[in-house]
């Protein structure tokens, strides 16, 4: 922590990330050569009606050992967004109770954001099943016409879960299930 200031309804936290704690994302080395700053904002869970930001200089260093060169990791937040964690996670449990457009106005953000921290969410819990558990599937094909053609849909039949979706109704569209049920070593 750094300092805080206070902006049009808004609190801006400065962090500063300790020199000691960088470390290569790719291999997670320590010995690592600084190669440049950039300030990055990213916006918290909201204290009251008050928007909450942090801002932090994370650095670009390059690895002695692996020779990458990246930004470092920032543990609080995810690459490649604007938010922090603890503020998807809020924005997913107010998801529950109230619709896409009342978050996006409570939280100040706009709708494609509320809905990629859905659509992220919905892809981490249900994109690959795991398949240990597996007892018994049923297999089925669906046309969806003549400009998409076949699916190949497998589910599990005890807890009526899909489990795999496949383009196709010959047997090549489901070697890849083959494989990862065959490597989850499931009795079927």
């Amino acid at each position: 922590y750094v300092h805080a200031r206070y902006e049009r309804g808004n609190t801006i936290f400065r962090v500063r990330q300790n020199n000691s704690s960088l470390r290569s994302s790719c291999c997670g080395s320590r010995e690592v050569i600084k190669r440049g700053v950039i300030e990055r904002t990213f916006r918290a869970v909201p204290v009251g009606s008050r928007s909450i930001f942090i801002q932090i200089a994370v650095h670009r260093v390059e690895c002695l050992k692996c020779g990458c060169v990246r930004q470092v990791k920032i543990p609080f937040a995810s690459p490649r967004r604007s938010y922090t964690k603890s503020f998807e996670r809020y924005a997913l449990e107010l998801s529950r109770h109230m619709t896409i457009q009342d978050v996006a106005r409570h939280l100040g953000v706009s709708w494609d954001t509320v809905k990629d921290i859905q659509a992220r969410y919905l892809r981490w819990r249900f994109d690959k099943p795991k398949l240990s558990k597996l007892k018994r599937i049923a297999i089925d094909e669906i046309y969806l016409g003549s400009r998409s053609g076949y699916l190949t849909i497998v589910m599990d039949l005890d807890s009526g879960a899909v489990v795999e979706v496949a383009e196709g109704k010959h047997a090549q569209a489901l070697t890849s299930f083959w494989k990862r049920l065959r490597c989850s070593r499931a009795k079927v």
